[in-house]
């Protein structure tokens, strides 16, 4: 049974089979883009997840509160973890076609499991009940058969490339 929830500080909590999806708040996301491992496991630090992480916190600053959710990474976390195993989020709010970029990363040591199937499909229902979304499009390298994998499973078609990815789109 899927759960929408917030809490206190008004942090968005999902929860899947075996996963917590939790937004950050800008005060931990600007701990994950100074790279500190405290809340996901250092795999999922990549120079490119800590530059994304340092430009949601702009944007974050930048936006109003209610909208935070649109810039910031979710957690990944097993229901029993510690520590998060990956990241999932929107790349801002919908563009004016209702579509929202979304990226993730999940750690090395957690990939081939389904992880990053269901962390999607979660987020996928997230955006799903906002009535202003129509949708959403990853950016895939066309070498990450994985990431191709998941993201075919859950819905999304291919629609050709763009900029030396595969672009793929999940439609409500």
């Amino acid at each position: 049974m899927k759960k929408n929830t917030t809490s206190a500080n008004l942090r968005k909590v999902r929860k899947s089979e075996r996963l917590v999806l939790a937004s950050l708040s800008l005060e931990e996301l600007g701990r994950l883009a100074e790279g500190s491992g405290d809340l996901v496991m250092e795999s999922v630090l990549s120079e490119t997840v800590l530059e994304a992480a340092r430009y949601k916190a702009f944007c974050m600053k930048e936006a109003p509160g209610e909208v935070h959710d649109w810039f910031t990474y979710w957690l990944i976390a097993e229901h029993e973890g510690a520590r998060g195993i990956g990241l999932i989020g929107s790349k801002g709010l919908p563009d004016r076609d209702g579509f929202v970029e979304v990226s993730y990363a999940v750690a090395q040591e957690r990939r081939g499991r389904g992880y990053l199937k269901e962390a999607l499909t979660e987020f996928l229902d997230w955006l799903f009940e906002c009535e202003f979304c129509m949708g959403a499009e990853l950016y895939i390298r066309e070498e990450n058969t994985a990431s191709r994998r998941a993201a075919e499973a859950c819905g999304f078609s291919c629609e050709g490339e763009y900029k030396g990815y595969l672009k793929y789109r999940y439609v409500f």
